[in-house]
């Protein structure tokens, strides 16, 4: 199988059209996430315009949500309400179904008193797959488990995370006392720009990210017909790539990285920036002073010399790798420029 992947410009949000094609035979198109509130559309018309009128006739058409943040899923529910109709799967977790009714309700009431802003958030999470729910239930989509132990074929496989893991995190998550504890709502600690420029790997490896809903995030692996890796990361982090390292995945040599979380100082470490080694890091993200973190550019430079660097934030727009353009329509776009 061969793929094209486009990675389109959602601000800090991720919205990733993957299109497989087995030549002469089938496609396969999987909408990975789609952003924010009002980024359907421009999906959607993404879609219309650059792959739907080449499709074969015979193709499948699936929607993969990698977690319910809202720059993740709102997008996507847009994307599934108006090509409902054509989509065959969905594949994505409801951790509703992996708590009581009765921790649910406390939650619900939670967050309706406002008790926390984890815990409002948290709930918000819930209502929108609930909404995804709804959607696959009026159009008849098939759901499909987004754990690595639902969804592995050869080509396009969850690599992370395992049925186990995801139920260790939705139990840290919807705790509601460990919630009341911590503040992921608003976490940001100021960085001055000497360090990021003279110390930029220490600036990455001071801290990691420990919220349990980003580390429950997907991370799917694409192999093309010669064996070549691509990685795409959602919102995960490090202990999520140690997950996946400890149950088997050689994490080594990739063409390209995601970086996790819009290219998030929190979310990779000076180990796994050379660990993954790939040709090329690509980011989804603004282009503001969090997001890709000027550290990070600069550890993955002073680690992997001659690894590329690019963001969705360099043009405000979409960036496209194709795997094989022998067996796709050119679309005679320009080579992407680099950070």
């Amino acid at each position: 199988m061969e793929f094209v992947i486009d990675f389109l410009y959602v601000k800090d949000g991720d919205a990733i059209i993957i299109w497989g094609r087995d030549p002469q035979i089938k496609d396969y198109i999987f909408f990975l996430d789609g952003g924010n509130e009002g980024n359907g559309r421009a999906i959607v018309d993404h879609y219309q315009k650059w792959i739907k009128p080449h499709l074969y006739k015979e193709h499948i058409i699936a929607f993969i949500n990698s977690h319910p943040h809202r720059d993740h899923i709102n997008g996507l529910i847009e994307v599934v309400a108006e090509l409902g109709n054509d989509i065959n799967y969905g594949i994505y977790n409801d951790p509703v179904e992996f708590i009581s009714n009765e921790l649910r309700e406390k939650i619900k009431k939670s967050a309706l008193n406002k008790e926390d802003d984890d815990i409002v958030h948290l709930y918000k999470s819930f209502q929108k797959v609930q909404e995804l729910n709804g959607l696959c239930k009026k159009f008849n989509i098939e759901k499909i488990e987004a754990l690595s132990d639902q969804f592995n074929y050869n080509n396009i496989k969850i690599v992370s995370p395992t049925r186990k893991y995801y139920k260790e995190k939705v139990q840290q998550f919807t705790n509601i006392d460990f919630l009341k504890q911590v503040s992921y709502a608003k976490s940001y600690t100021e960085i001055s720009d000497e360090d990021e420029s003279l110390k930029p790997c220490v600036v990455v490896d001071e801290k990691n990210d420990a919220s349990p809903e980003n580390l429950s995030a997907t991370v799917i692996q694409l192999v093309d017909s010669k064996g070549n890796k691509y990685l795409l990361t959602s919102d995960a982090g490090v202990e999520s790539f140690e997950e996946m390292e400890s149950n088997g995945y050689n994490c080594n040599n990739h063409v390209f990285v995601q970086l996790p979380h819009h290219g998030s100082r929190r979310n990779v470490s000076t180990k796994w920036i050379a660990k993954f080694n790939p040709q090329f890091y690509i980011a989804s993200a603004e282009g503001n002073k969090k997001h890709p973190r000027k550290a990070v550019i600069s550890c993955i430079r002073k680690n992997l010399p001659n690894c590329k660097i690019y963001s969705t934030s360099k043009k405000k727009n979409t960036i496209s790798y194709t795997t094989d353009k022998s067996i796709f329509p050119n679309r005679y776009w320009g080579p992407a420029e680099e950070l």
